[in-house]
């Protein structure tokens, strides 16, 4: 057992040493199963009881050292309520202005807070082939909330980190039309827009929406609601106008041989 590495998965808990370590955790069984750029990894005895996980392991020691520890302290490094007795720790990995444009769309964050919105975003994102840029004071992707809620697409996802000012200014440099999600008199409804060109689809935060200098950039599309309620959760909201604009404008598909 290495103590050293212990510790450092039970900082990795911490936003801040998450930063410092350039580390995040992955845990469970399927999760772990899609990771990539694995540092290191613990697993239990009790884990091991059947043979897709017995082989998960033996495929894992082979690029990636794994200690086994007993249960009473993998829970005490475990961020879940029933841990399955699997943990894998993983490199922060972002991509490039350069791989996010060569996407059909782009799904920006404006501070979007909770960590199970922002990990069901980024889910939706990985199934449409988007790219996401994350705008200051959204939650942090690799908080493990995030993380479990994102059901793997984190690792498949490019994901660029950029301010509000930064963001447009790319945007409009590469011809990429900035639309936001927003209840105004002045919004389109989403399914009239054409999206024939490259997009850039900004959500806002839960609370406050998208921001003013976002806003004032931007083209504004709306979901038109014949119920009670005043606004839709922002996951829910994304799921709709990112299905919509991926049917009108679809990604080339990779054909098989």
């Amino acid at each position: 057992m290495s103590t050293a590495k212990l510790k450092i998965a039970q900082k990795l808990k911490l936003k801040k040493y998450r930063d410092e370590f350039k580390l995040f955790v992955a845990e469970g069984l399927r999760l772990c199963e899609m990771a990539n750029e694995i540092e290191f990894g613990f697993y239990t005895a009790e884990f091991l009881k059947n043979d897709r996980a017995k082989n998960f392991v033996e495929k894992v020691k082979t690029c990636a050292t794994l200690y086994e520890i007993p249960a009473a302290t993998f829970e005490k490094i475990s961020d879940t309520k029933t841990p399955q007795g699997v943990m894998l720790i993983a490199r922060q990995k972002f991509s490039t202005m350069e791989e996010i444009l060569q996407k059909n769309l782009i799904v920006a964050l404006d501070a979007v807070h909770d960590a199970g919105n922002l990990g069901t975003i980024l889910r939706t994102s990985e199934a449409f082939s988007c790219g996401v840029v994350l705008l200051e004071d959204s939650a942090d992707i690799f908080n493990p909330k995030v993380v479990r809620a994102s059901m793997g697409a984190i690792f498949n996802l490019p994901v660029i980190k950029m301010t509000r000012t930064d963001f447009l200014s790319a945007m409009k440099n590469s011809n990429v039309e900035i639309l936001a999600a927003a209840l105004d008199s002045t919004a389109e409804i989403y399914y009239n827009h054409d999206f024939t060109e490259k997009t850039a689809v900004i959500f806002g935060s839960e609370a406050a929406g998208v921001s003013a200098e976002i806003l004032n950039a931007a083209k504004k599309i709306y979901i038109p609601m014949t119920g009670r309620a005043e606004s839709l959760n922002v996951a829910t909201a994304a799921a709709i106008i990112i299905s919509e604009i991926n049917r009108k404008n679809p990604p080339v598909l990779k054909t098989k041989d």
